[in-house]
């Protein structure tokens, strides 16, 4: 039974990428040295374990249509080296057709180590990415996944940009709970921004929490309101400062400010460029956010913080401008019951019309729940 025609979502998808590979296999053997093309019986009878012509009988009793010998004679010489590409491709295929996911991840895993050049990775990636979806072939490859073969951070990335979200979420969840490498930052982010550009904030920390092995994951509200930990450049973490007229950085406070750290801005006052945001998950509920800040000089109505909901722009709540020297600051919060099911945490900008550059710290931001 052909079992790679049977993948739930993209059993065409994998049919097509097999057979490319079987196409590599066959170039593979064109280009090969005639010495090499002419070494089958001779050189089996020279050398019994000779692997090309080894390789060689094997495939010519593979187009033949004796299936069973071309299997324990290519087995063979998998099993004697793994650097032999055409007989991995041919393994690879034949071990996705029995169903036999572990040894044919093996094939794929030795052919993606030995793509310096990239050559066959877009046919394999394919293959691995419909793999995700489908519920017995994704143990086989999150155990391959988890021993993290070079190529891994490049084929995550492509399978959150490119593979179904469902299979790509369980993917991540089972590298996060797994005893292997868990997913790291820049293999997960690509899914979760994905999710998130396209409207589905939801979703987005859903995913998020599978895949993200942090202990502030779970929160649904604010996280890293001290500025300690390193954003991994998803929405969920704080996003620093982009575009013309700003930069952000976090470090130490400066003195009279709070201990710990702080997240300083320095804005032109003139520009629109993106500042600091945090995506928040809320659940319908009031609460009062705090936090010390301070900026210099004291510009009027420059910068600010405020809450808004991803998918309406409603704004929910405003600070009034930050003044000169640090004060403490809070900004009262009722999340809606409908409508609203993830928010944005942003500090804003009022551009004025010249230019008026100033520096901004932001610290200690925590919540208190109100009745």
């Amino acid at each position: 039974m052909n079992r790679t025609a049977g993948w739930a979502r993209d059993g065409a998808l994998i049919l097509a990428a097999a057979g490319l590979a079987i196409l590599i296999a066959r170039a593979a053997l064109t280009s090969a040295s005639g010495a090499d093309r002419a070494a089958g019986p001779v050189g089996l009878a020279r050398d019994p374990l000779d692997l090309p012509a080894l390789r060689a009988l094997g495939l010519r009793l593979d187009r033949e249509g004796r299936l069973g010998e071309a299997d324990a004679v290519l087995a063979f010489v998998g099993r004697r080296t793994w650097r032999d590409g055409p007989t991995e491709v041919w393994l690879l295929r034949r071990r996705l057709d029995q169903g036999r996911y572990r040894e044919a991840f093996e094939s794929a895993d030795s052919l993606l180590r030995r793509d310096a050049d990239g050559t066959t990775r877009p046919v394999l990636f394919a293959l691995l990415i419909a793999a995700a979806d489908d519920p017995e072939a994704r143990p086989a490859l999150v155990t391959r996944l988890a021993a993290a073969p070079w190529w891994r951070g490049d084929f995550l990335r492509a399978l959150g940009a490119q593979g179904g979200v469902a299979g790509a979420r369980a993917v991540f969840s089972a590298l996060a709970r797994g005893p292997g490498a868990p997913a790291a930052a820049d293999e997960y982010a690509p899914l979760i921004n994905r999710l998130a550009n396209a409207g589905d904030a939801a979703g987005a920390y859903d995913a998020w929490r599978a895949a993200a092995r942090h202990d502030y994951a779970t929160a649904p509200g604010l996280r890293d309101g001290d500025f300690s930990r390193v954003s991994d450049h998803t929405p969920f973490t704080w996003r620093p400062a982009s575009g013309v007229g700003a930069s952000s950085e976090t470090g130490a406070a400066p003195p009279g400010g709070p201990a710990g750290r702080a997240l300083r801005v320095d804005y032109d006052g003139y520009s629109s460029p993106s500042l600091p945001a945090q995506l928040l998950a809320d659940p319908p509920r009031r609460y009062s956010l705090h936090w010390r800040e301070r900026i210099d000089p004291a510009v009027p109505e420059r910068l600010f913080w405020q809450v808004r909901c991803a998918d309406t722009n409603q704004v929910l709540a405003r600070a009034p401008p930050a003044a000169a020297g640090w004060r403490e600051e809070t900004m009262n919060i009722e999340t809606p019951r409908s409508g609203c099911a993830a928010q944005w945490l942003e500090l804003a900008a009022a551009p004025g019309e010249r230019r008026g550059p100033v520096t901004a710290w932001y610290a200690a931001f925590r919540v208190r729940p109100m009745p």
